[in-house]
């Protein structure tokens, strides 16, 4: 049970995830390099945003293929995983409907399911954080980087949110009988497993 989930995980969400931290570390060299200046790294944040929503893709897709393989609905598997996105001990609530919304946002652009906590690919910017904004020590340190702002006016960290969904698909893994291999797993420079 669960076989075709756990080698979506493994090949595609863990690789896109890499792809999207890569993504972020390229567009902070080149807001560095372009003195600061985030209309001269447009190509660079383009990509970093690309990047964002073909993780949260790969992400999203767990819980279709969970769903399926469990023979429960999704919204059960969604609110499962939910619950369990935590990295030591600190539970980012709502990270698993954030990433959800960035994928279908990246898909459809405007957004009608009232349960997304954003109406558009408006909402998924490339911004600069700026002090306060979101929790302390997630993201970026500075610079920019890709945000969700949500309907509500909160600002999240999209390089949070990976990490932290993925940290909560491998604990219903494992509660399910499929432990990744016993290797760290570092997602966007934080450690999600263990």
């Amino acid at each position: 049970m669960l076989e075709g989930t756990l080698d979506h995980f493994l090949h595609n969400v863990l690789p896109a995830a890499n792809d999207y931290d890569d993504a972020e570390s390229l567009l902070s060299r080149a807001f560095r390099t372009a003195g600061e200046d985030p209309s001269k790294c447009q190509v660079e944040a383009n990509h970093a945003k690309r990047r964002a929503a073909e993780a949260a893709i790969a992400i999203d897709g767990l819980a279709d293929r969970a769903a399926k393989e469990l023979g429960v609905e999704l919204k059960s598997v969604r609110a499962q995983v939910s619950l369990l996105c935590a990295i030591d001990g600190n539970l980012r609530d709502g990270c698993i409907d954030r990433v959800r919304a960035i994928a279908n946002a990246y898909k459809h652009s405007q957004l009608h399911d009232t349960t997304l906590p954003i109406k558009s690919e408006k909402d998924v910017l490339v911004v600069g954080a700026g002090f306060g904004i979101d929790g302390y020590g997630l993201g970026k340190f500075g610079g920019i980087e890709v945000m969700v702002h949500q309907s509500n006016g909160d600002q999240r960290k999209v390089l949070a949110d990976v990490p932290y969904a993925i940290a909560g698909w491998i604990k219903f893994l494992g509660q399910h009988g499929k432990q990744i291999p016993p290797l760290e797993v570092r997602v966007c420079g934080m450690r999600v497993n263990g």
